[in-house]
């Protein structure tokens, strides 16, 4: 037997992630929205409601927003379009009207959530105001010193290239960002301050950007002074000053908005409080193994996992200790199971093991009984400790033409016939 390393996260770094989604949602300064798949916004932070006016109660019922200016409406089908596709929007400078009817320029990323069979989920949308900003960068190519003066107390990295891509200027804020001084950096080749991974994207940018001299923009990590990265979207733009060539690159701080998305993607597969796959997760696992089981012929078995007497431990000693048996059960699952396998809450009490192709009949009896045996041992609550059981039902696929709905029945009626039994049983459907 060894431990399910289907979950990454303990119980702990879940609750850990939950405080820190909600700080970020709560207290960043861009605004963080979700968009139904209809374009309608369905929620949105405390900074989107203070840079547009709105709330999301406001917005919810508008498939067309009206903070989008009249003539970026016609873009919003081709928006939703690229979402359904699965396109992520890692930059888009456009314009929004406030409640005021105040004209800002933002910059706007999207990032669609799509399940397994490539539905569109949600969007994920962030927008930051750049007003300022966009200013500033008229005002650079416009004048040398004004550029140097708003480069130098502005947050964003900003570095200037020469045509062999040595920097020849880079803004104070790289200490901040980075933890190196501007002396540092200077005359340093730029593919030396990137992750290895990177440099050839930054390399093809360049590229591009000297053949078509159009501004773009891309997704690179940098290298901070102590050794770790930090996740950059990269804005570049080419320019000639004096018959000399030279590319501006200017460079926000993206990581935590990387790290928000990932861990929102994660919530939305996961149960917040065992961190195993929740239903809609276990219907596209199941899904996946019966396709393999179908290609190569191989049993896999669907086990349908009931606590016994769940609500009366609810009932005796709360719904926090219920909680504490529900974390401490999901625990001796993954440990009488195989890495292979898939450990899914479905609800309350419910669980669900996919035991991964091939395992035959008998194999899986062994896991059934191997659960039991983990579970003899009492489960601490304070001063109390609580004794529980499970009653299993199993149900066998090896490939053929059969619905999942129709496997999961006949787990599922295993499992009323273990309860039928007297509880603390495991039963294998037959038919």
């Amino acid at each position: 037997m060894s431990t399910n390393m289907n979950n990454p996260h303990t119980t702990l770094d879940i609750v850990t992630i939950k405080d820190e989604l909600q700080l970020i949602w709560n207290n960043t300064n861009d605004a963080i929205f979700l968009i139904a798949p209809n374009g309608a916004i369905s929620k949105a932070n405390p900074a989107f409601e203070a840079l547009l006016g709105y709330t999301a109660e406001q917005l919810k019922d508008h498939s067309v927003p009206p903070i989008i200016p009249d003539h970026l409406i016609e873009y919003q089908k081709t928006f939703l379009d690229k979402m359904l596709n699965g396109e992520r929007i890692a930059y888009y400078e456009a314009q929004r009207i406030t409640k005021s009817g105040q004209l800002i320029d933002i910059v706007a990323s999207y990032c669609p959530v799509l399940n397994k069979q490539g539905d569109l989920v949600l969007i994920v949308g962030m927008y930051k105001d750049v007003t300022k900003q966009v200013e500033a960068q008229r005002l650079l190519v416009e004048n040398e010193k004004k550029y140097r003066f708003i480069a130098e107390n502005t947050s964003d990295l900003i570095q200037v290239i020469d045509h062999n891509g040595v920097i020849t200027y880079i803004s104070p804020s790289v200490e901040a960002l980075l933890n190196y001084t501007p002396l540092e950096y200077q005359d340093q080749f730029i593919f030396e301050c990137l992750h290895e991974e990177d440099i050839p994207t930054f390399r093809n940018m360049l590229h591009e950007l000297h053949v078509t001299q159009e501004p773009l923009k891309i997704e690179v990590r940098y290298l901070h002074k102590d050794g770790s990265q930090v996740w950059m979207e990269v804005h570049a733009s080419y320019v000639e000053d004096e018959q000399e060539a030279k590319t501006i690159i200017v460079s926000r701080d993206i990581s935590e908005r990387k790290k928000y998305e990932e861990e929102l993607k994660y919530l939305a597969f996961h149960d917040t409080l065992t961190g195993l796959p929740n239903r809609y997760h276990f219907t596209e696992l199941l899904k996946e193994e019966m396709a393999i089981s179908k290609k190569t012929l191989h049993h896999m078995v669907l086990m349908y996992i009931d606590v016994d007497n769940f609500k009366q431990i609810n009932d005796t000693y709360g719904h926090a200790a219920g909680d504490t048996v529900l974390i401490e059960f999901s625990k001796r699952l993954k440990i009488s199971t195989r890495s292979s396998d898939k450990v899914c809450r479905i609800s309350g009490d419910e669980f669900v093991i996919i035991l991964a192709n091939p395992v035959t009949p008998k194999e899986a009896m062994t896991i059934a009984q191997d659960i039991q045996n983990e579970l003899k041992t009492p489960i601490s609550l304070g001063m109390n400790d609580i004794d529980i059981t499970a009653s299993i039902g199993m149900a066998q696929y090896s490939g053929e033409e059969l619905p999942m709905e129709y496997l999961i029945k006949k787990a599922d009626r295993a499992l009323y016939q273990s309860k039928e039994n007297g509880k603390k049983h495991y039963t294998f459907w037959t038919e």
